[in-house]
């Protein structure tokens, strides 16, 4: 069995996208927060046969990126990366402090950094690593100036680490969401601000966590071995 490390793994997204894996994969997943929604995620999964494992971890500390991996990587050949990490608030951009300036870049734009950084030293030849963005980064959605364009950021980094581990067969993508029902974003975002969102869409609802999942388990798949550096809208056709 091999190894997969999927960082904010334990809510929302990265949830769903852990449960995809536990079928063939053995899971390392990390929190920041929360602890115990993600050990209640380990637990329900290696009760099903999985193995599954959480640790913490705050994806924007250096070492505790190292730890994460080599956490994982005491548990076989790492072939898998997903990093579900992000986070967003409603700033106007004449309201905006330096310490939100700094805050959002850290955790959108370089703890994406730091795990393309580590994927490319240590994920296994033939491996697959995929980093959630957001349809944020496209549309630039007012008062998210700093979120866009963190994502923004990342999804060129994306480009880049894939250009330099090609030589390897390893695969790096993006999957960039629309609007997404999860805790998270009902817990910050205005019933009414959640109706707009889904009837900007094609399909005029929200996405799931599932939605999502199954598109990183597409690009996480044999059948998508001559995708790399891409990213792949998953937005229900939003315009």
């Amino acid at each position: 069995m091999t190894t997969a490390l999927v960082l904010g793994g334990a809510g929302g997204i990265g949830a769903a996208v852990t449960r995809r894996l536990a079928a063939d994969h053995d899971v390392t997943i990390t929190h920041h927060g929360h602890p115990e929604r993600a050990q209640a995620l380990a637990a329900e999964l290696t009760e099903q046969g999985a193995r599954v494992r959480a640790l913490a971890a705050d994806a924007t500390r250096e070492d505790e990126v190292v730890a994460a991996f080599d956490a994982a990587q005491e548990h076989g050949e790492l072939t898998v990366v997903v990093d579900c990490v992000g986070g967003w608030d409603y700033p106007r951009i004449t309201d905006l402090t330096s310490e939100q300036i700094n805050d959002s870049l850290a955790l959108n734009l370089v703890s994406g950094l730091l795990v393309l950084r580590e994927a490319a030293r240590r994920v296994a030849d033939g491996g697959r690593v995929v980093m959630i963005s957001s349809a944020a980064a496209r549309v630039a959605p007012a008062r998210q100036s700093t979120y866009a364009a963190a994502k923004a950021g990342l999804e060129a980094a994306t480009k880049v680490t894939a250009k330099e581990v090609a030589k390897r067969g390893v695969t790096v993508n993006v999957v960039r969401p629309g609007a997404t029902d999860t805790e998270y974003m009902r817990s910050i975002t205005a019933d009414k601000a959640i109706e707009a969102m889904s009837s900007s869409n094609a399909m005029r609802r929200l996405g799931t966590p599932e939605d999502i999942a199954g598109v990183v388990a597409l690009l996480l798949s044999e059948d998508a071995r001559w995708i790399t550096g891409d990213v792949l809208d998953a937005t229900g056709g939003l315009a």
